[in-house]
């Protein structure tokens, strides 16, 4: 990279974006394993141009500034024209909710989504997508278990339980299904895009005339029509 300041700001940024409490300067230290004196420097010129705002003397959260500039870049992103109107139709043809992922530089990320139905943030559908994100990137089990434990700490054991069977199942096969009572659902199949690892999620109450294994066939042929447009836009697996 021609500035390793600059790469060093976009990872303060990263951070900052995916916690969910405001972050001391000291801890972004520790995440980031960079020299105080250099976090609080950068962190300086960041609250400076508005991208970062303190809400104490230490802690930061994402600026004013850094939520209109990212609200108003992902209408002009190539991913969301790829993925817009693909996962919108088979959200509203499956009546399961869409939601697109990306992981990056150790911070998970939402790029799209679209509620058909069950609005609500559903955290075991959450945890199944970041499973999927972990093995596609190649992250190791042990690693990967602290992850999600750290991000839901509350986990219950036997949902701890069941995301270490299903990581070690995911980092063979990298797709992932949740089958629940009443025809809840979760499919969750990795793709790439730019060098970036993406996960694409359907999840919700599945329709009646509908069962899960023709819906992940369904799914693999939604993900098969996205691969083929990033490849296309030259954003795909090299």
């Amino acid at each position: 990279m021609k500035s390793s300041l600059m790469f060093k700001a976009a990872s303060i940024l990263e951070a900052i974006c995916a916690s969910k409490h405001p972050v001391a300067i000291k801890e972004l230290t520790g995440i980031l394993d960079l020299p105080l004196p250099t976090v609080s420097r950068l962190c300086a010129d960041l609250i400076e141009i508005g991208l970062l705002e303190k809400t104490d003397y230490h802690h930061l959260v994402p600026g004013i500034s850094l939520m209109r500039l990212g609200y108003q870049a992902k209408f002009l992103s190539p991913l969301l024209e790829i993925l817009k109107a693909t996962v919108d139709d088979h959200s509203r043809l499956s009546g399961l909710n869409a939601a697109v992922f990306g992981y990056q530089h150790g911070a998970f990320f939402e790029i799209y989504n679209f509620h058909q139905n069950n609005p609500l943030q559903d955290p075991l559908r959450l945890t199944g997508a970041y499973l999927v994100l972990l093995a596609a990137s190649g992250t190791k089990a042990e690693t990967a278990q602290e992850i999600v434990r750290k991000k839901y700490p509350d986990m219950p054991v036997t949902e701890q339980i069941i995301c270490d069977r299903e990581f070690s199942v995911l980092q063979t096969q990298k797709t992932l299904t949740r089958v629940a009572p009443h025809r809840k659902w979760a499919i969750t199949m990795p793709f790439i895009y730019d060098g970036i690892v993406c996960t694409l999620s359907f999840y919700g109450t599945g329709k009646e005339e509908r069962n899960v294994e023709a819906e992940v066939f369904e799914v693999s042929k939604v993900l098969s029509r996205i691969r083929t447009a990033v490849d296309r836009a030259g954003k795909g697996e090299e």
